[in-house]
């Protein structure tokens, strides 16, 4: 794997405030080239309307303003070179002015083309492509209706129907015809509302479908991008009439114009509710991290970035593998799988993407698995794990320790489960071996027994086989002790009943049927077995009833009796809960005069 190595210089004195960079120049620069052009362009109407000059020119240069800065990020870049492209195209559009030449044509497609490239790369943002197919489908539209619509009008008009007057005006006019030309205008202006319309129908049907984060950063932009549209629609459709006076057609282009500054607005004001989030997540991560605990630490990312799916976990030296909150090693894939830069994250098939952070020697520290929403807030996500680094370094601690205590469980697991086969296999011996052999003596007893004809050899021989017989009972009751047949091949249920019937005390059994695996069952046996000795030999219970279920992937169960005897019940029963422990389980015991003895036990069964 390359290793990267970051050098980090001595600061240099900063000539200029640390906001004016390198962008935010070349964003003034481009702003105020745009800005004159556009009063170039229309300068034979700003020099009778400076307050439409004035707000016009700056309404471009925030565009263009906007268009750079967003053209900076990796996923807004395409975001950033359309609004550029449509900040140039507006300020083309007021070449309609100079009402001569070929001005008054260019100004009609630079007017659509600059409705176009603002539409859709308001579609783009933030994730720099058209992501749904009601994205695509509009794109095309517009396309056609913007482009469209003022080539009709071109093909079937004179330039004086269309509010141009100039004598020098070139119009193409190769099918002019007034009556068509009357048809084409209101059509157009029909299309347009529709454009503006749908425009606004596709950006809110969007909304429920992208995470909080984004919604939180789009809503605005949406709302200024719809309000535009349809105003833009509508105001444009006051001047879709015959002849109409150029003075009035720029009086709307100025009243557009002011209504567009909206969206380079909006855009700025997300991007400093963006940077804003991103000074205030250090506070936010010390607050939610104190005191410093694995589950915190996960728990104060994912409320900091809004994503409830968010997985962390921790590398653990000794064991040279990441662990998850609770101690336990999961696999996370080759190292291709991990990003270590910000910018290109690395997804998996469900869009997920992760982020290994690094402690301040460059050891691995932790890794970070975000909902791919996310990674259209980079920035964010890296202030918030430069803010917790501290709480991830004592958390990875502790995590070293809970993958200790893990590899300890897992060892006293496999112990129980070797403990399990063991008890199977003497169960199995006893009863196939041992059992076996003192039968075929018995029998070989009563056969003496039977054909000896000395009364004393009789008598001698109904004695051994007597004995034999106890021997032979207290063997099986061992086996039944190690490991009971029925559990083995029936199950919990069937005996727990040979147990309850045992007892001699009034047992009421709520077990399922269904089959556990071996060493669950054989845990729970053992613990039920140790609680009904204790509540009838201790407790001295008269009634005792248990009760077994599962749900979500647990095992519950809960023995409860009418007595409690002369001691506590929890001191006196204290040893059950290390076989449960091995399997990532617990036993809670309670119980007092009065109130009888109670037993629970958790534990994982899947």
């Amino acid at each position: 794997m390359e290793r990267v190595v970051v050098v980090i210089s001595a600061p240099r004195r900063r000539r200029s405030p640390p906001w004016f960079g390198t962008e935010t120049r070349r964003a003034l620069a481009a702003g105020t080239a745009v800005a004159g052009l556009a009063l170039l362009a229309g300068w034979p109407y700003w020099r009778d309307h400076p307050a439409a000059a004035v707000l016009t020119l700056v309404g471009c240069a925030a565009i263009a303003l906007a268009g750079v800065l967003l053209a900076t990020g990796t996923r807004t870049r395409r975001t950033g070179l359309l609004f550029t492209a449509a900040s140039l195209c507006w300020a083309v559009t007021w070449a309609a002015s100079r009402d001569a030449s070929v001005w008054p044509l260019v100004s009609q497609y630079a007017q659509a083309t600059f409705y176009l490239a603002l539409a859709v790369g308001v579609l783009m943002y933030p994730a720099g492509r058209l992501e749904y197919r009601a994205d695509r489908i509009w794109t095309v539209a517009a396309c056609a209706v913007l482009w469209g619509c003022p080539t009709a009008i071109l093909c079937t008009s004179e330039p004086e129907w269309a509010a141009f007057r100039g004598e020098s005006v070139w119009w193409p006019s190769p099918f002019t015809n007034l009556a068509v030309f009357r048809i084409v205008l209101p059509l157009s202006a029909a299309l347009y509302v529709a454009v503006a319309l749908s425009l606004a129908l596709v950006l809110m049907m969007r909304l429920p479908r992208t995470g909080r984060m984004r919604r939180l950063l789009t809503l605005p932009v949406t709302l200024a991008i719809g309000f535009v549209g349809i105003s833009a629609a509508f105001t444009q459709k006051s001047v879709m009439t015959e002849a109409v006076p150029l003075d009035d057609l720029l009086h709307v282009y100025v009243v557009q114009g002011a209504v567009v500054v909206l969206v380079p607005l909006t855009l700025l004001a997300s991007g400093l509710r963006v940077r804003i989030s991103e000074l205030t997540v250090a506070g936010r991560m010390l607050r939610l991290t104190a005191p410093v605990s694995v589950e915190r630490v996960r728990d104060a990312l994912r409320d900091v970035l809004h994503d409830p799916t968010l997985e962390l976990w921790f590398w653990a030296p000794m064991e040279g593998t990441y662990v998850d909150t609770a101690g336990r090693p999961v696999d996370l894939g080759p190292d291709g799988a991990l990003d270590d830069d910000p910018e290109d994250p690395a997804p998996d098939e469900a869009g997920r993407w992760r982020r290994r952070v690094r402690s301040a020697a460059g050891d691995p520290l932790a890794v970070v698995e975000l909902g791919g929403a996310l990674r259209d807030h980079g920035s964010l996500v890296e202030a918030a794990l430069a803010a917790g680094g501290r709480a991830l370094e004592t958390a990875r601690l502790q995590a070293s320790v809970h993958a200790g205590l893990e590899q300890v469980r897992s060892a006293y697991r496999r112990l129980v489960r070797a403990e399990t086969a063991e008890r199977e296999r003497l169960a199995r011996d006893l009863h196939d071996g041992a059992q076996q052999r003192l039968l075929a003596l018995g029998a070989m007893l009563g056969t003496l027994e039977a054909v000896s004809g000395d009364p004393a050899v009789k008598e001698h021989a109904r004695t051994c086989r007597a004995e034999l017989m106890e021997a032979l009972a207290e063997l099986r009751a061992l086996a039944r002790e190690v490991q009971p047949a029925l559990l083995v091949q029936d199950g919990l249920g069937p005996a727990l009943e040979v147990l309850a019937e045992r007892i001699g005390v009034r047992v009421r059994l709520d077990v399922p049927e269904r089959r556990f695996s071996r060493e669950v069952e054989s845990t729970l046996y053992s613990v039920l077995c140790e609680s009904l000795s204790y509540a009838v030999d201790r407790a001295h219970a008269t009634r005792v009833h248990v009760r077994v279920g599962h749900e979500d992937g647990r095992l519950a169960a809960e023995m409860t009796c009418d007595g409690t005897g002369p001691c506590d019940p929890a001191a006196d029963l204290a040893g059950l809960s290390g076989r449960a422990r091995a399997l990532r389980g617990r036993v809670e015991v309670a119980g007092g005069p009065g109130v009888g003895t109670t037993v629970r036990m958790d534990l994982p069964c899947e």
